[in-house]
């Protein structure tokens, strides 16, 4: 049966090409791609024959009856299933280490597939030029499977042996019923959620409706096996092309379960737990031992997520899943390993890797999707990725692995969850009636979408900054300062007010808890792109200095404010601690410094800076920094700046004497005429902390980054 054609009348592989008929693929010669039968068909006499198959290495595509009942199904997904009660968990962390660290020795060759994007400078460029003269599906390059030998059989029955013990491992470690849907219920409530979550609900029921029987207390060995092998033979299979809601969920949920789901969700489990305050950590299900050290569970499930990326790996192709799934697995690495550390650096690379692999750079509309839920789920995984590449860079000072110069940067449209279930007709009336020329919701209400846009818009200008910032001619980037900062102010603003920060508006204390901490980060993250560029190399300007000094007491205002209202924002503990670190210690340690500059030379220091206001709001600061936990992967580096400007306000208050003697004739002849640096060992004095020392000599204090090494 002939596939649906799509908008232009044919159907597309998933690399924006248009599919061959069977006959044509079989032969590998070119096709015409003529509908509804090819000319190279005709010629040939088996017009019965010519057929276009949308994903022809696939099993039979799923039916529209399956499709419309999965459709259906998802609406009424809920947490109630009820759940027997959870027993230990199998010993096999170790052995799990293990098999991962194994494969990933074992792993280093890099794969391509004929469905991942390759550009108009690559090695297949001029021949898909002329694709028509040659046959197009004389570039398919076949999968390992098809050019393996005999010879390989022995490697591959022992390799394929490897990977079912090491997906049974991972299933001894899935959560029981009760705790899943406890956790994915605090992630919703307390985590920026990134996935869909009528299809993350629907897909951990799907998983306990199909899979109950093998995962329900006690666990057998052989259950496990039998359910992993099932998982690894559907990782064989190529994601099929779904023109509807209810054909896509089906493709990844049921008997089609992919090891790329089940790794999300360990991901997902890992950051709702370390979500938790800590004096409640062992709450959420009291007999379980294991969830009273976040920080050890957290690192289980990121050590099962990462091996069902293993296993990911193996599969001929990335898609959308796998992207998911790495995101999910930097997220949760942040919270243990820190967000400078090497090892979160390389998993980002892999991230954007995959993106450009999948071509998602290149932007997601429904001449390159099947369905218009498709094109925004595409969108909302660049957005993902490119937001968190534009913080990354700008926490590390290094540069960005996406930039807008290379990709089409697509704002997802302002829809909720259930409205992008709705098929494309339905969408459609839905964007015509409820949003507005610019993509907006017309009323208030705010989607994961909103968010995903609005961060968006301050990316794009980052991305400008960080170019300025980090590129070769940063002497000469001041010149350029001025319109993009009028660029940032623009984009600001056109944000819907409602997610607009105005202090001077009494009642903005007074909004949700999400809603307050929605709009405080997104105008600190406005003020750091201000920031950020008067901190740009000037012509010496005082005025460029002055700015830069009003931005950073601006900022740290604004962290007050959430320190202040911090029992309100109780449930948003990783929205808090996140703003302390990445917009207040840069803010702070300029605040400091300068201070520090205005008490040792108040007759040189020719800025305006509030001195009693500051110091209080350092002292602040301070106790901010203090509320990071020992759990929590930035620990040391905020430790570490609590000493600093700690020790830089008790320099700042001792006696003015202890800075300045009396001046006299002859000690004004050796006094400086401007203010110069301060040698941040200077103030520190001897530490017997050799590492804190290393970390203060390699920082720099004047300009930054603040996270060089620690």
């Amino acid at each position: 049966m002939s596939s649906p054609p799509l908008s232009n009348g044919l159907p597309l592989r998933r690399n924006g090409k248009p599919q061959s008929c069977e006959p044509c693929r079989k032969a590998k010669a070119a096709c015409g791609h003529e509908l509804p039968i090819c000319q190279r068909c005709r010629r040939r006499n088996i017009v019965a024959q010519c057929t276009y198959h949308p994903a022809p290495l696939t099993r039979p595509p799923i039916s529209p009856v399956e499709g419309a009942r999965v459709q259906k199904k998802v609406g009424s997904a809920t947490n109630s299933a009820a759940a027997k009660p959870h027993g230990q968990h199998a010993n096999g962390v170790s052995n799990l280490l293990f098999l991962v660290n194994q494969r990933v020795q074992d792993s280093e060759d890099i794969r391509v597939s004929s469905s991942e994007f390759l550009g108009p400078t690559s090695f297949s460029a001029v021949f898909r030029d002329n694709q028509a003269n040659i046959g197009e599906d004389l570039l398919v390059m076949q999968s390992e499977d098809e050019l393996s030998s005999d010879t390989n059989h022995e490697q591959d029955h022992w390799w394929k042996s490897e990977r079912l013990s090491l997906g049974t491992s991972i299933l001894k470690h899935f959560p029981e019923q009760q705790l899943c849907w406890r956790l994915i219920t605090r992630h919703i409530l307390s985590c920026d959620v990134e996935l869909h979550i009528p299809s993350m609900k629907y897909c951990l029921e799907s998983i306990w409706s199909t899979y109950g029987d093998f995962l329900n207390e006690p666990r057998s060995p052989e259950s496990l096996t039998t359910m992993a092998q099932t998982i690894l033979q559907n990782e064989l299979v190529p994601i099929p092309t779904c023109r509807s809601t209810g054909e896509w969920l089906a493709s990844f949920t049921g008997s089609r379960l992919r090891w790329e789901i089940i790794g999300t969700f360990f991901a997902i489990f890992g950051l709702a737990v370390m979500s938790m305050p800590d004096l409640n950590s062992n709450s959420l299900v009291k007999e379980d031992e294991i969830l009273r050290d976040k920080r050890k569970y957290a690192r289980k499930m990121s050590e099962c997520a990462e091996a069902c990326l293993i296993l990911c790996d193996d599969s001929s192709a990335v898609n959308e899943y796998v992207v998911w799934l790495m995101h999910h697995i930097h997220s949760l690495n942040t919270f243990y390993s820190g967000d400078a550390s090497r090892q979160l650096w390389r998993r980002h690379g892999a991230i954007a890797s995959a993106i450009t692999s999948l071509g998602l750079h290149r932007g997601s509309d429904a001449t390159n999707s099947p369905s218009l839920m498709v094109a925004e789920l595409r969108k909302l995984i660049f957005v993902a990725a490119f937001i968190a590449d534009k913080q990354l860079a700008t926490f590390t000072g290094r540069p960005p692995a996406l930039s807008r110069r290379y990709s089409v940067c697509q704002l997802p449209l302002d829809l909720t969850d259930v409205e992008l279930m709705a098929d494309d007709e339905t969408l459609k009336v839905i964007i015509d009636t409820k949003l507005d020329a610019n993509g907006w919701r017309k009323d208030t209400t705010v989607t994961q979408s909103t968010t995903g846009r609005a961060w968006m818009v301050m990316a794009m200008i980052r991305d400008e900054i960080l170019e300025l910032s980090l590129g070769p001619d940063i002497g000469s980037s001041y010149l350029r300062r001025d319109d993009v900062k009028q660029r940032s102010e623009e984009a600001y603003a056109s944000l819907p007010a409602h997610l607009r920060l105005q202090p001077e508006d009494p009642m903005f204390l007074q909004s949700p808890s999400d809603m307050l901490i929605l709009r405080v980060n997104l105008s600190l993250e406005f003020l750091l792109n201000r920031f950020l560029l008067e901190r740009l190399p000037d012509d010496g300007s005082r005025q460029n200095k002055q700015d830069m000094l009003n931005t950073a007491k601006e900022m740290l205002d604004r962290i007050i404010i959430l320190s202040a209202n911090r029992d309100r924002l109780h449930e948003h503990q990783v929205g808090f601690s996140w703003a302390i670190v990445y917009f207040g210690i840069p803010t702070a340690g300029v605040l400091a410094m300068e201070l520090l500059k205005q008490s040792k030379y108040p007759h040189l220091y020719p800025l305006t800076l509030p001195r009693s206001e500051v110091i209080q709001n350092l002292s602040i600061f301070i106790g901010c920094l203090g509320s990071i936990r020992p759990t929590q992967g930035n620990y040391t580096l905020c430790v570490r700046m609590r000493k600093v400007i700690r020790r830089i306000l008790d320099q700042v208050l001792e006696p003015v004497s202890a800075f300045n003697t009396q001046l006299t004739p002859s000690s004004m002849e050796a006094e400086p005429q401007f203010v110069p640096d301060i040698d941040i060992s200077s103030v520190m004095g001897p530490t017997d902390d050799p590492d804190f020392a290393e970390w203060l000599n390699s920082v720099d204090w004047t300009r930054g980054p603040w996270v060089d090494s620690y």
